[in-house]
């Protein structure tokens, strides 16, 4: 259930603002938590902000050209009750009801994984096990049309004459003919790995990517910015043999990753926003792992009922 349908325009009015506060260097990080801590519905929106945030960031450009006709009726398979209370979310929803990525219809088909990893096999041998915490969309029945729509998946996908797979994760489309490779979707980056063949990858906002074994792309989804790095072929999707491997990953990518495995809830300090992680991290470890990836990076890590949050040591 939507934060709308839980609580009314006041709280994403709440939502909206410590979106904005947030962005401030003396962003009061000890409210905003207490206020998270108040109302399960408060998370709820807030990452409904974030989201229409986003969306308003990468489909500026067309937003233009949208009249209040084509938002009065949004093309969702449930529909719910708007609720209008500013130019920015207004226009945010507006994108919402337009960008078909982002909806679903009766006819797809949705994998979720809890605490536990789940392996799909279509009927072309085409498999695609899916990390904990994951969610894998079939659109419209269409076995060679995907979504990753959270977490991450690692797919085997044979050879077929004429065949193409197509992967939306977010803003970027994967496509593929044959290979294994992985898709880890964060909040705030994307991260395609190969470990057999070719695939490209290619941004809603133009140009194509081309990556074979021992390619992945990085791609900064808030910054529009992406690198092209190498990856050990057997560390693609290692969290298959019980470890999390980085070279020179954001600490973005990791965070996301611990609260995947682990269910907590983990941010991090600003101040960390360039910081990289190379190193290797044991899945069994559980809740331990906070403290090894800050040992490792000499950072801290404080538990609260909030979650985990990393900060900076001293003063970094």
């Amino acid at each position: 259930m939507s934060a709308l349908d839980q609580g009314g325009d006041h709280v994403f009015e709440q939502a909206l603002a410590w979106h904005r506060a947030l962005s401030r260097e003396d962003a009061d990080w000890d409210g905003y938590i207490a206020w998270l801590d108040e109302n399960p519905a408060h998370r709820t929106a807030f990452d409904e902000i974030a989201l229409l945030d986003r969306m308003i960031d990468d489909h500026a450009p067309s937003l233009p050209s949208i009249e209040p006709a084509e938002v009065s009726q949004p093309a969702a398979p449930h529909r719910r009750k708007m609720w209008w209370f500013g130019g920015s979310i207004a226009a945010a929803l507006a994108v919402a009801a337009v960008v078909p990525t982002l909806i679903r219809t009766p006819a797809d088909i949705v994998y979720d994984t809890n605490g536990k990893s789940r392996t799909v096999t279509f009927a072309d041998n085409t498999q695609v096990t899916l990390a904990p915490r994951s969610t894998l969309v079939v659109k419209a029945g269409d076995q060679t049309r995907l979504q990753v729509a959270a977490g991450e998946a690692y797919f085997s996908v044979p050879h077929i004459k004429g065949r193409t797979l197509s992967i939306r994760a977010a803003d970027y489309e994967v496509r593929d003919i044959g290979t294994r490779f992985s898709i880890n979707l964060a909040p705030e980056f994307l991260t395609v790995a190969v470990a057999e063949g070719n695939v490209s990858v290619r941004p809603d906002t133009g140009g194509t990517a081309e990556l074979g074994a021992g390619k992945q792309l990085i791609a900064d989804r808030g910054r529009r910015l992406a690198r092209i790095a190498p990856v050990t072929t057997n560390d693609v999707a290692s969290w298959r043999q019980g470890r999390l491997v980085y070279a020179n990953a954001p600490l973005a990518v990791v965070a996301a990753d611990l609260a995947r495995y682990t269910g907590d809830r983990v941010t991090i300090d600003p101040r960390l926003r360039e910081r990289r992680f190379s190193g290797v991290l044991a899945i069994a470890n559980g809740a331990g792992m906070f403290s090894d990836l800050a040992e490792l990076m000499s950072i801290s890590s404080r538990r609260s009922d909030a979650g985990v949050r990393f900060m900076p040591l001293g003063k970094y």
